[in-house]
């Protein structure tokens, strides 16, 4: 596609939302993550996506923070919780989010702000590849209990065998 050819052609099935904007989910089950597409009110003054606890995600929202001034090259997550379930969007710029689930592991490549990926308790993550002014806002299902985590990739894999077998 050109600048040229006519807009009707450069866009997709889907309202408002161009072609190349669509982020497909890997193969395979995506490691038990989804990608969750957010709600979007276009405006000619600005665009605006709302999430709500229970609507929008399947848990109510007890925490929220975002990461940002990521340093070219830096990861971020590497680790797993045992409760606590996340909805990680892109709010600005993009980043790679590779997620584990101790049998498969998939990579998604956040990159607008209205989607969002909803990662499952008990799933290890790896969050890099962070573009420049990226920020990461992130939406947590309970507070931080440093108890919750899992910094070990080891003691994460028996975690998950422990539960796939209960």
């Amino acid at each position: 596609m050109t600048p040229s050819t006519p807009l009707r052609e450069r866009r997709s099935g889907l309202p408002g939302r161009r072609a190349t904007d669509w982020n497909p989910p890997p193969e395979g089950n995506g490691a038990g993550c989804r990608v969750l597409d957010l709600p979007r009110i276009t405006d000619p003054r600005g665009n605006l996506t709302v999430i709500e606890g229970v609507a929008q995600v399947p848990f109510d929202i007890a925490r929220v923070y975002y990461l940002y001034d990521v340093p070219g090259g830096e990861s971020r997550g590497g680790h797993a919780h045992r409760d606590l379930q996340q909805l990680i969007v892109a709010a600005a710029g993009s980043f790679d989010v590779i997620v584990d689930d101790g049998t498969e592991t998939a990579r998604f490549h956040l990159n607008r702000s209205y989607y969002g990926l909803l990662v499952p308790r008990l799933t290890w993550r790896e969050l890099g590849n962070f573009s420049s002014g990226s920020v990461c806002l992130v939406l947590a299902s309970h507070r931080y209990e440093e108890d919750d985590y899992f910094r070990d990739y080891d003691d994460f894999l028996v975690a998950r065998a422990q539960a796939d077998t209960a």
